[in-house]
């Protein structure tokens, strides 16, 4: 796992959970994660609803490594397509 925040890596799932890592928190609306248990501390809060989300100063001001929650693989984008068409030839 990669800390989307800092960059930092873990081994395992495991590890980061034994390291205190969270899975995902909010930037305004939009779900990011994971990150680091040093990154959390220092930037994250609860929310009323008991979420993790960026500390009000800090929305909308991160810049992240890597997010995979919105990263679309090609793969997606192509299976996508093929029902597509499979469904456009099934209705014309």
């Amino acid at each position: 796992m990669i800390c989307v925040i800092c960059g930092i890596e873990t081994d395992s799932v495991e590890e980061a959970v034994d390291q205190g890592w969270i899975p995902y928190f909010y930037d305004n609306q939009i779900e990011s994660g994971p990150a680091c248990s040093e990154c959390s501390e220092a930037l994250l809060e609860m929310d009323e609803n008991g979420e993790m989300e960026l500390k009000e100063q800090y929305q909308g001001k991160v810049r992240y490594k890597e997010n995979p929650f919105h990263e679309v693989p090609g793969e997606s984008i192509l299976i996508g397509v093929t029902i597509e068409n499979n469904l456009k030839n099934i209705l014309n």
